[in-house]
């Protein structure tokens, strides 16, 4: 038995020397992460995130039939607005003075449902199921939720567990934009394997959506999950767009804007002016999609045109998807977590991480701080980076479930992922 242990060390060292062992291709398909690299995507992952949520909070909602008028760069206040339209008379419109309050980043739908997705997942496991999950609702997630969220947790109080709380004969909101905000977390859990994040997000999605109101959940799962190996937006939205039913209006919207996109590479805004005309009220035939500022279908397609406009840069992918308006901080937040699960927090502007303060700054993103100020019976104030090494851990996890290997070489942790998941 010894013997054979030492041959099989043998062959994976051979097999990881072969390839490139940092978050490269192995033998057979495999793909390698260290524990670093992975540890600095999921800090990618999650900041980018928190980035992208506060910059568009100013304008949630606001720019609709037009996209906001400059390309946001910075956490825009009623002091620099100018005569920018914003959300003026809530905490929306103050975002460095509440970093100020909470002496760090804090809780917002885009991250706080995932905050207790980690804690259940932890708490029952990869396979946590419908019940499971209900019950960390009902527990967890009793405020500040809105549209098919907020139906779906008043269904669990009437008796009804998912997927029955985001079945279209019970949930009028089945196909808002809940779902692709609150489930990006499953493609940390999944780094690298698309098509497990894919189903698990979906399975997610359900909890308060139904129909094509999954789809685009189901195609940022697919494009978060790869871009721990991958980093060509054109390449991460075609492998998502195989996921989608061909009869989806999500599946037409991504064709279009793929072909939009390739048409003219260099005018967002006129790719936006296209986007709208056709997808914001929808009609295919005598079908006619519901109309609704948050509906998954028009800020999914928006977040597909900042992905590829955004061609993988932090500013300028999280800027068009602020600028392009609708509910406008919801895929701010989920292509930043994309660009930084790609690239790191180090391509995200301290501007926007250490020197957002009215004065001072901090040393390291967010003060390493995540006030939880929404989410009942879960810890208040919690680390950044103690977040992170949590999403991690479900991650290796995972990897091993699927079928993965952890070695250690030269001391260092390694993660082998298994091809075709």
């Amino acid at each position: 038995m010894m013997a054979r242990k030492t041959i099989l060390t043998a062959l994976i060292a051979v097999a990881l020397a072969a390839g490139s062992l940092y978050g490269g291709t192995a033998a057979g398909g495999e793909r390698t992460l260290t524990r670093a690299e992975l540890i600095e995507k999921i800090s990618g992952f999650w900041i980018g995130q928190l980035v992208g949520n506060y910059l568009g909070f100013p304008f949630e909602n606001i720019y609709v039939d037009e996209p906001i008028p400059i390309l946001v760069d910075r956490y825009y206040t009623p002091l620099n607005a100018g005569d920018l339209r914003m959300n003026r008379h809530d905490h929306r419109a103050f975002v460095p003075y509440m970093f100020t309050a909470f002496d760090g980043a804090y809780s917002d739908d885009d991250t706080d449902i995932e905050f207790v997705t980690l804690h259940a997942v932890e708490k029952y496991g990869l396979d946590i199921n419908y019940e499971q999950i209900a019950g960390a609702w009902k527990r967890h997630i009793n405020r500040r939720i809105w549209v098919a969220n907020r139906t779906a947790r008043d269904l669990m109080d009437q008796g009804l567990l998912p997927p029955d709380t985001g079945r279209k004969e019970n949930n009028p909101n089945w196909f808002q934009i809940d779902p692709q905000l609150v489930n990006e977390i499953w493609s940390a859990f999944y780094p690298g394997m698309p098509r497990r994040a894919a189903e698990r997000a979906e399975w997610g999605a359900r909890i308060t959506n139904d129909d094509w109101g999954v789809h685009p959940t189901i195609a940022y799962a697919v494009i978060i999950s790869e871009a721990f190996f991958e980093d060509d937006p054109v390449k991460l939205v075609q492998k998502a767009h195989e996921y989608i039913p061909p009869d989806s209006p999500f599946h037409e919207g991504m064709a279009d804007v793929l072909r939009w996109h390739a048409e003219n590479p260099d005018d967002w805004r006129a790719t936006r002016q296209k986007v709208h005309d056709k997808y914001y009220r929808y009609r295919r035939g005598d079908y006619q999609a519901p109309v609704s500022v948050v509906s998954s279908l028009i800020n999914g397609v928006c977040g597909i045109l900042a992905i590829l406009y955004g061609e993988g840069d932090f500013m300028q992918t999280v800027g068009i998807a602020v600028s392009a308006g609708y509910d406008c901080d919801n895929q701010a937040a989920t292509c930043g977590g994309l660009i930084g699960v790609m690239h790191g927090p180090g391509v995200i502007p301290e501007s926007l991480t250490h020197d957002c303060l009215p004065r001072g700054r901090w040393n390291q993103p967010f003060n390493d701080t995540y006030i939880n100020y929404s989410r009942d019976g879960l810890p208040i104030h919690n680390r950044i980076s103690d977040i992170v090494e949590r999403i991690a851990d479900v991650a290796e996890q995972a990897i091993l479930r699927e079928g993965g290997r952890r070695v250690e070489r030269d001391g260092e942790i390694v993660y082998i992922i298994p091809p075709g998941k």
